[in-house]
């Protein structure tokens, strides 16, 4: 036991593992996720409605949604693409949750609003061509590891017309100060948030300084079945994003406090890009 306690409280080489898929597709996690993406008194997966309408309503303002075809990595279940849609853009969704699409899919049928979901992986399936507006919301770039990143942001810029627009928002450096090494263990952990089954879970918290990365490291112990989560985050600074984007063939267009939806929130921003030159 001594072993295995030592080898679950090891540190990790930075993004040495990905699990983020298992969040989204272990039947009883994406069933949690869904939920929490819909819960209204929990920031943890998605903003309030109030939030999304006034950051759509902000994207429309600026790029005139009408008639463009626009595409949202990472959907869940449509909470931005359908509203994208409702302001008469042709909308893809892609997520790699099938129960979040199903959700996204009845929703929209219920609204009369018409949506292209797909299940989908934007790290290796195919992306939408010929795109004027991508967008990537709630950090999800900041979860990926840097050869994820140049991935997807080489993929989001083939998938642009020339001159396309990629909005986007990530963590930032006041969102890093406020994480600290620590250790928590319990039974059913998080409420049973983890499994729908008997379970104890170990949650280990590092903070890596020299690279402004932090992780959230579960190990989740069931009466048959050991398995773990490694939540990564990248944090940025406007020239950090700003320097990255320009390695993958994007130009910094802005930076915007609160993305446009609460000034009030920064411990992210958010980021417009345009593709440069040609795909």
């Amino acid at each position: 036991m001594y072993d295995q306690l030592k080898e679950i409280h090891q540190r990790p080489k930075a993004f040495s593992v990905y699990t983020v898929d298992a969040l989204w597709t272990r039947p009883h996690l994406a069933a949690q996720m869904l939920q929490t993406h819909l819960n209204q008194g929990t920031p943890l997966a998605s903003r309030p409605f109030a939030a999304i309408d006034r950051f759509v309503s902000w994207l429309d303002e600026t790029f005139s949604l009408k008639g463009k075809a626009v595409c949202d990595l990472g959907c869940g279940p449509g909470l931005y693409a359908e509203r994208y849609a409702e302001r008469g853009a042709t909308v893809s969704g892609l997520d790699f949750s099938a129960n979040s699409i199903e959700y996204a899919k009845n929703s929209a049928s219920g609204k009369n609003v018409t949506v292209a979901y797909i299940v989908a992986n934007y790290l290796s399936d195919p992306l939408p061509q010929n795109q004027d507006l991508i967008t990537l919301i709630y950090c999800d770039l900041c979860p990926l590891s840097p050869d994820q990143r140049q991935t997807l942001l080489g993929k989001v810029r083939k998938s642009l017309r020339p001159n396309g627009i990629f909005v986007f928002d990530v963590a930032s450096m006041k969102a890093f100060e406020a994480k600290t090494n620590n250790t928590a263990f319990g039974h059913n952990y998080m409420d049973g948030f983890w499994s729908e089954k008997d379970y104890f879970a170990f949650h280990n918290a590092y903070r890596y300084e020299d690279q402004n990365i932090s992780l959230d490291h579960f190990v989740i112990i069931e009466e048959h079945d050991t398995w773990e989560i490694y939540n990564w985050m990248q944090y940025y600074t406007p020239e950090s994003i700003a320097s990255e984007l320009k390695a993958n063939g994007f130009e910094l267009v802005d930076i915007l406090d609160g993305f446009g939806a609460d000034k009030a929130d920064d411990t992210t921003f958010g980021v417009i890009a345009r593709q440069t030159g040609s795909a």
